[in-house]
């Protein structure tokens, strides 16, 4: 997964700082670009910042990579140059290696195939066409061909990429926010797209033939993009909940909610919206039964008449690999997501946006929080003040302490489960340190043998049909020797106690990962927007 810019116009130096900045959450392990000049390198993008000359030159591409095919090194960064062809690409296809290229990268040979290509065909745009009919697998490409200094080609399948309409200028890129600062308008490029963008327009083609998309406006607010007074948007995120209670989740869910109800549904999703999932469906007891979003097409031959899924970005491969599937088969589609120009939001029969806003953290925390609040609208039980008041308490609550040089275990039992999932999720994906989830019910088929005075618990308790009997696998952890630390209604609250701890459990992972001084915003090995499988 990473991010591509392509600009035609005359400001191309400050919608380079600009873009890269913004999409750097897409990808950080090198950044490149080209305007006529190749310059690429290893690390994040406020280091590649100082490289970019003062006279940058238009038609520009450029680029922020995460790591897919090859190491994370100078030579794999994007972009890529074959003969005539310099390249950025998003995704991974199957291409055999050329005989005089020695590469480590997918990138590099679709490059030398469209290369040969338009040797071939002496046209870029035929060479286009037989590009986007041979490759197998999924990319954006944005592309600019050696000598031309008006145009900045693309291609596009399976992966998101968008062309943003300016006064005088144009747009490309995976990501509306590289671009909202200079125009609202913007095209959501489709599967088998390909064209170019000049200065004073574009063209776009599919199989040959030229067509158009339609012309969309956002009218999102991006204030949120900016810190602020917080070290990290992580943190930012997780105090923004408060305030977004109000704006989520707009709209009438009468329809949605009345097929969740009656319905044999699939739950489709994966990491921390699978986790929600889970937790609505413990919320709702609606026959939902949740799925891994990758595992999905491996276990299931027959799809229910509904899929019900969710994701935060609406580009996540997994989920719509697994949605295709079962649309295939004759499913209708709900999707849950918080972008509503997304691929998922494109192949869905119904759409809920979250409206959480945007969420640059890497670490899903104000999506999250508003993925489960859908399964209490759900069922209608939704007072404002009083998650409100929830929020408040898991932001203002002492933080445990944890030693990170022992076990660090989460356990819930019944609804607390997938809140312990997510609890672990969020330790490990930022802190690095290693974290486990278990339903409690479990313990004594294998996990209790890993608990002893070496290690701590944390024990989400909530006042549910489960209590009763989680106190018995509580009292089991205990005897064994483990620090444990009961996370339940007197230490938050009884009201919306799961939303305080989700809240809580964030503010811990956070404060975690920043004193052992990592990098919240930006994991290691993780992306936000997980565009390849």
């Amino acid at each position: 997964m990473c991010g591509i810019l392509g600009y035609v116009g005359n400001r191309p130096k400050e919608f380079i700082l600009y873009g890269l900045k913004a999409i750097e959450y897409r990808g950080y392990d090198s950044v490149g670009l080209y305007d006529g000049r190749l310059i690429r390198s290893v690390g994040k993008v406020d280091e590649f910042l100082p490289k970019i000359p003062e006279t940058l030159r238009s038609p520009v591409i450029a680029h922020t990579r995460w790591a897919t095919h090859g190491g994370i090194e100078e030579r794999n960064a994007h972009p890529h140059k074959y003969g005539k062809i310099v390249l950025v690409h998003n995704g991974t296809v199957d291409l055999p290696e050329f005989p005089d290229l020695k590469s480590d990268t997918d990138t590099e040979r679709i490059a030398a195939l469209l290369n040969l290509y338009l040797e071939e065909e002496k046209d870029i745009l035929r060479a286009l066409y037989r590009l986007s009919n041979s490759l197998n697998g999924i990319y954006s490409l944005a592309i600019i061909l050696e000598n031309d200094d008006r145009r900045v080609y693309f291609a596009k399948r399976g992966t998101p990429l968008l062309i943003g309409i300016g006064h005088g200028e144009m747009f490309l890129a995976s990501d509306i926010a590289a671009f909202i600062k200079y125009t609202r308008e913007y095209i959501r490029l489709e599967d088998g797209d390909y064209g170019y963008i000049e200065q004073g327009g574009y063209k776009i083609f599919n199989n040959g033939i030229v067509i158009e998309r339609p012309v969309r406006m956002f009218e999102g607010n991006f204030e949120s993009a900016i810190k602020g007074e917080y070290p990290h948007f992580m943190l930012k995120e997780i105090h923004e909940q408060r305030d977004i209670i109000e704006l989520i989740l707009p709209g009438d869910l009468k329809r949605i909610r009345e097929i969740l109800r009656k319905n044999r549904v699939d739950g489709i999703a994966a990491g921390s919206s699978y986790h929600a999932i889970l937790f609505i469906k413990y919320l709702t007891k609606f026959n939902i039964t949740p799925y891994i979003s990758s595992e999905y097409p491996y276990l299931v031959t027959k799809p229910s008449k509904y899929i019900f899924t969710i994701s935060q970005s609406g580009e996540t491969i997994d989920t719509i690999n697994a949605v295709n599937y079962a649309k295939s088969k004759g499913a209708k589609v709900l999707s849950l997501t918080n972008y509503l120009g997304s691929t998922l939001a494109a192949i869905s029969d119904y759409v809920i946006p979250m409206n959480a806003g945007i969420e640059i953290g890497v670490a899903a925390t104000k999506t999250f929080l508003t993925q489960i609040l859908f399964g209490y609208k759900l069922i209608s039980r939704f007072d404002l003040n009083e998650i409100k008041q929830a929020i408040d308490i898991a932001l203002r609550k002492d933080l445990i302490q944890l030693d990170p040089t022992k076990k660090i275990f989460f356990v819930g039992k019944g609804i607390n489960y997938p809140i312990a999932m997510e609890g672990a999720l969020k330790l490990k994906e930022i802190s690095y340190l290693h974290a486990e989830a278990f339903a409690a019910g479990e313990m004594k088929h294998g996990p209790l043998s890993l608990f002893d005075e070496n290690s701590q618990t944390i024990f989400i308790h909530g006042n549910d049909e489960s209590y009763q009997s989680a106190i018995n696998n509580y009292k089991e952890i205990v005897a064994r020797g483990s620090k444990v630390f009961l996370i339940d209604p007197n230490f938050l609250t009884p009201n919306y106690f799961h939303i305080a701890a989700v809240v809580y459990l964030q503010r811990l992972a956070y404060s975690i990962a920043v004193s052992l001084g990592r990098d919240p915003d930006k994991p290691r090995f993780l992306a936000k927007a997980v565009t390849v499988e």
